[in-house]
Formats: C-alpha cells, structure tokens, sequence
C-alpha cells in the first residue's frame, strides 16, 4: 500500500505542478485570462481510486468512479480557487461479486486539497457507509487526494471493506457547461446554488 501510495501521490504532484507551470505561459493567460473571473460550471467526473490497508493487511481493490458535479472556479493572482460537490459511483469489478459504492462528495482547493465525501458501498447482499475525509493536492479540474475510510453501520458484515480504512483517489472534472458569473464579494457555496 505505501509503494503504491508513493507512485500515486508523486504522480499527482508532479502532474499539479506541470500543470501550474503550464499556467504560467504567456499565450496561454492572454488567450483565456481567467484573471478576476468567476465561472461556474457543471461537470462529468472520472476517477481511479486504490484503497486497502495502510498495514497491508488486505487485498488492494482497484474502483473506476462515474458521476456528475457542480463547481466554482475563480482565477486569482496564484492561480484558480474552486470549490465543488458531486455525485458518483465507485465501481470495483470482480468476477464472483463486484462492489458499488454510491458517494456525495465536496472539495475545495487551491493546490492543497480538502474534501469530504459520504459513501454507501453494496454488493447487494450487505451495505457499508463510510466516511472519507480527505486531504491531497488539486488545481482547477484535476485532484489527487488521500483519504480515510471511517468504518460506521454494518463494517464487520462487509469482508471486503471492513478493514480498508485507506483510499488514495485520482479524480479529473470535464465540464460540459461552463458560464461565467459575477461574484460580489459572495461565498462560494452561495453562489453555487445561485439562479
């Protein structure tokens, strides 16, 4: 688990940090100066997630993750802020029986990522809800986060959840409408549900 966790996290960095390079471009800030302006945008999210053991005492389980989200970019002097909630699906495929994990999540980050997502993980014959509060880097629509599965209803019943407290998460948004907005001096989560 820490030699996966080490590969992932050094990834996400480096991708973060290509990225913030990238950024700082020229043509790239006077072709779409995003300076002082607020978008909001809705979005498809993508994602891989590992999560096991951090005393690798279980299997390492592989989800793909699916859903939909609504967030907040702002461009300032170093860099976008955003803040965003979603809905996904986590999806871990296996032959004798796959696991669904059903999440509502929220971030926020300006290269240090903060998050916290509710799951609701089924194979159809147990249900497991845990807690995952979460903590990695992210920039504009890409995160790389590290999360804790805090075990609450019905964890012992789940055998393959009940001991993989540790989730490392690679998550990209794709917006599929993006609008710009004013910002008076408002909160992000106001004006996420601002008509």
């Amino acid at each position: 688990m820490f030699k996966t966790f080490a590969n992932i996290v050094l990834s996400g960095i480096l991708f973060t940090g290509y990225s913030c390079a990238y950024g700082q471009d020229s043509s790239i800030v006077s072709k779409d100066n995003y300076w002082g302006r607020t978008f909001k945008k809705t979005e498809l999210v993508f994602g891989i997630s590992w999560q096991g053991n951090w005393k690798d005492e279980t299997k390492l389980l592989r989800y793909l993750e699916i859903g939909f989200a609504k967030s907040i970019h702002e461009g300032g002097r170093h860099g976008p802020v955003s803040f965003g909630i979603y809905l996904s699906e986590e999806i871990y495929f296996q032959q004798d029986s796959s696991v669904f994990g059903t999440k509502f999540g929220a971030y926020t980050h300006w290269l240090f990522d903060v998050g916290f997502a509710t799951i609701i993980y089924t194979d159809f014959k147990n249900v497991n809800l845990k807690l995952r509060p979460e903590l990695g880097v992210g920039m504009g629509s890409f995160r790389t986060i590290v999360g804790y599965n805090v075990p609450t209803i019905n964890n012992k019943a789940f055998k393959q959840l009940s001991k993989n407290n540790a989730q490392i998460t690679i998550q990209v948004f794709i917006p599929v409408h993006k609008k710009e907005i004013k910002n008076n001096n408002e909160s992000f989560f106001k004006l996420l549900f601002k008509k």
